[in-house]
């Protein structure tokens, strides 16, 4: 027994062979597991998954009721390795957010993309030049209720002194007080996403006349024509 010690072991040519022979076969069983580790890894990083890609621009504030309403995403298959952190794969968990930027085309809709609404989720919608606009009550013929809802584009008509014409086309509405459970925010009256430098025109007109909303195609839509400036260009101009 006393020659199969470790230190006689190795003296021996004998024992230098199987010690040999045992590193090989622990180097192979490792190089085994390796291999089957990184086979795994390949074969994961390109199994199919699903996830919702923007069809076209989504802009920032856009509800995701809104986004699953109009259709404004596909889902897609690509591999694993692709897929972005926080990648949505689910319509359903669109429901009660905003979009808080603009979302491209064949952009992946991430989690990171969309907050809840909540108080004060207005101004999170605005930047720069735009401000939030609430419109005086309108029945639900001037304001097509209850088919304009928030994330909607429309056409701003008003009729002062008799006069009608177009104050604004493809305007976003911010706000509905038809929105639909989960959507948001609902308000008491239509809130608009108008320029600063129109929102003196829309007060006056507020005042002083009525307004008409008139529903824009999801996508695709055409120019308005613009109508003739009365007195004081009300109508019309920057």
């Amino acid at each position: 027994m006393e020659n199969l010690a470790p230190s006689r072991l190795l003296k021996t040519r004998q024992g230098t062979i199987v010690v040999g022979v045992a590193a090989a076969v622990l180097a192979a069983i490792l190089l085994l597991v390796y291999l089957s580790h990184y086979r795994s890894s390949v074969k994961g990083s390109t199994e199919p998954v699903t996830v919702l890609v923007a069809k076209r621009l989504i802009p920032r504030g856009t509800s995701g009721n809104q986004i699953a309403a109009q259709n404004l995403f596909t889902v897609t298959t690509i591999p694993k390795g692709q897929l972005k952190l926080g990648a949505i794969s689910d319509p359903a968990v669109l429901q009660g957010t905003a979009a808080v930027s603009d979302i491209y085309p064949s952009q992946q809709l991430t989690t990171n993309d969309f907050t809840t609404k909540t108080a004060g989720a207005l101004a999170s919608q605005l930047t720069g030049r735009w401000r939030a606009f609430s419109l005086p009550s309108l029945d639900a013929a001037h304001g097509l209720s209850p088919d304009v809802q928030a994330g909607d584009h429309v056409d701003v008509y008003a009729q002062v002194r008799n006069i009608e014409g177009l104050v604004m086309s493809d305007v976003v509405v911010l706000a509905s007080p038809t929105a639909a459970t989960g959507s948001a925010p609902a308000s008491g009256n239509y809130i608009l996403r108008i320029p600063s430098s129109k929102a003196a025109k829309f007060a006056y007109i507020g005042e002083n006349g009525k307004y008409w909303l008139v529903l824009r195609p999801a996508v695709k839509a055409f120019p308005t024509p613009p109508t003739l400036a009365p007195t004081a260009n009300l109508f019309g101009g920057p």
